[in-house]
């Protein structure tokens, strides 16, 4: 009879857990896609990327509360939230009320110094609902461009669960942020030519097949970037090179997984449940239309230039079949950059 009374117990306490309206239902199914992402980026992009130690929360905010995938004991504790799903591999919670008052989320990112804050030297992903970044954005119609979004920063994550790597980011992000490099494009013209002359040499480089044409291309490429740096350094005092390094390989390779994904889903089905919820057929007919020459925010330069830059870098180690993937994060400070430099120069 105990046992029998225990069984019941455990029945009801998993029947609750799962219990989801249907509004539930529909965010749980956008956090499962994201995750089955994950593992379709690993075996077709970036190898490790769904490893279990990369693994880090997902926290995805409607208007009321937030939902959060695989959260961290600590953040368990302090926010109590109810769990309403989970299976071998996602455990999905919400909270009775929104955990912070910021409008927007499509980041990933921690607490340095705040011992007592949840994310304390732990890497969460924060994302806003479909809905609200449809709203914000403008142009995101369907739920494979907002995951599209949420899996580049995600990728952030990845970046940051290398340990090697992330104690050198702590000695240039957290001082240097990279809004700086974006002040220094916007407000001195010299500096603004010439990295738009850089990333037309990228591109051009990208049009080459020869090897020894490429090499001397990018001795033009080094060159200029070279002088715009002491340029910098000079009138400016503003030693940029390793800042504009970290960030060309932080967000250039994002944006690399960003763009692996567009291809992906050129020839991937619409996921049968999103169908329902977020038009997502609708998104795949746009995705089989892709066309990276079209998207010139992908490859352009701009006010966040690193962006592309590194995404071009990128671009012409794949194109020459270099190997940056497994050695990238793993090895300290090791950029695009040098990659290109001691590969390809």
């Amino acid at each position: 009879m105990q046992k029998l009374v225990l069984l019941i117990l455990s029945i009801v306490f998993f029947s609750c857990a799962g219990k989801k309206d249907n509004t539930d239902q529909v965010i749980v199914d956008r956090i499962q896609y994201v995750y089955s992402l994950r593992s379709i980026i690993d075996e077709n992009i970036w190898k490790d990327f769904d490893h279990a130690r990369f693994d880090l929360p997902l926290v995805y905010y409607t208007d009321t509360c937030c939902y959060v995938a695989n959260p961290t004991n600590k953040f368990l504790r302090i926010f109590k939230p109810s769990l309403i799903f989970e299976n071998e591999k996602i455990k999905i919670y919400k909270t009775d009320s929104l955990i912070d008052n910021n409008t927007f989320h499509m980041f990933t990112g921690f607490s340095a110094s705040d011992t007592a804050k949840y994310d304390y030297k732990s890497p969460f992903m924060r994302c806003s609902s479909f809905e609200i970044t449809r709203e914000v954005i403008g142009d995101i119609n369907d739920s494979e461009q907002w995951a599209a979004m949420v899996i580049h920063e995600y990728f952030h994550g990845f970046q940051f669960r290398h340990p090697l790597y992330n104690e050198y980011l702590a000695q240039y992000i957290y001082f240097i942020p990279k809004d700086s490099l974006t002040e220094v494009y916007n407000d001195n013209a010299w500096f603004k030519e010439s990295v738009d002359k850089e990333n037309d040499i990228l591109l051009a480089a990208l049009q080459l097949n020869d090897r020894t044409e490429t090499s001397k291309l990018l001795e033009t490429f080094f060159d200029a970037r070279e002088k715009r740096r002491q340029r910098a350094k000079s009138e400016l005092n503003f030693d940029l090179a390793a800042v504009e390094e970290i960030y060309e390989t932080m967000e250039g390779t994002a944006r690399y997984v960003e763009f692996g994904l567009y291809n992906v889903f050129k020839t991937k089905s619409a996921d049968a449940k999103l169908v329902k919820t977020d038009t997502s057929y609708y998104a795949y007919e746009h995705f089989r239309k892709f066309n990276l020459e079209s998207e010139k925010w992908l490859y352009g330069t701009g006010d966040y230039y690193y962006y592309g830059i590194g995404f071009n870098m990128a671009r012409l180690l794949d194109k020459h079949k270099v190997e940056f993937r497994q050695r990238l994060f793993n090895e300290n400070s090791l950029s695009l950059e040098q990659i290109v430099k001691e590969s390809l120069r």
